[in-house]
This record gives C-alpha cells, sequence and structure tokens, in this order.
C-alpha cells in the first residue's frame, strides 16, 4: 500500500495566493468607488486613496495620512457634503454585495 502521494501543500499554498490577489482586487475596487463617492474640494482627498498591505499580508483600501488628515473625518462627519458621507464604507458595502467569487476568478 503506498504509492499515494498527497499534494495538498501545494494546493493550499495556491489557494492562499489566489485568495490574496482576490483581497487585493476587491480592495483595489473598494479605492476606486470611494474615490468616486468622496467629497471633492481640493482634490485631495481622493487622490489619496491607495491600497496598503499590513505585516501578515491583509489589504485594506485606506484613505487619509499627514497630506490628508481630514479623511476621518469625512468619513464619519461630514457637514459640508451630507450626502458624501461614509464614502468609504459605501464603497466596501457595494463590494461586500457582489458576487465574491467575481474576485476569486479574478485572482486564479
Amino acid at each position: 500500500m503506498g504509492g499515494f502521494q498527497s499534494n495538498s501543500r501545494a494546493w493550499l499554498a495556491e489557494e492562499t495566493r489566489v485568495l490574496k490577489r482576490a483581497e487585493e482586487a476587491m480592495a483595489g475596487v473598494i479605492v476606486s468607488r470611494a474615490t468616486i463617492l468622496a467629497p471633492k474640494e481640493s482634490g485631495a482627498l481622493r487622490d489619496d486613496g491607495r491600497v496598503e498591505t499590513n505585516n501578515e499580508g491583509h489589504h485594506s483600501a485606506v484613505f487619509g495620512d499627514e497630506s490628508v488628515p481630514y479623511a476621518r473625518r469625512r468619513e464619519f462627519e461630514n457637514k459640508k457634503t451630507p450626502q458624501a458621507l461614509h464614502y468609504l464604507q459605501k464603497a466596501g458595502d457595494s463590494v461586500a454585495k457582489e458576487n465574491v467569487k467575481k474576485y476569486v476568478d479574478m485572482g486564479r
């Protein structure tokens, strides 16, 4: 009885890579949609959206840094353009409502 050789490690490694690519693609789409929804005064907030990778290799859609310190405030409190309130959350929700399989297939 022998001869069976499992390739589960290789399969798991490939599936992990596919999921990381899918996660990155989803974060990119969130940034694109949030850029459209974000309020535009000077354009600095819209220009600041990006995908960041943390120490564990997970991807996030991020707005705001030293040049745009008000990004969080525009997300949660926006008296100037209330229709743009929660621009990042709305973008994330729209991606979450889609078929995630689409992003997994893109990652293959």
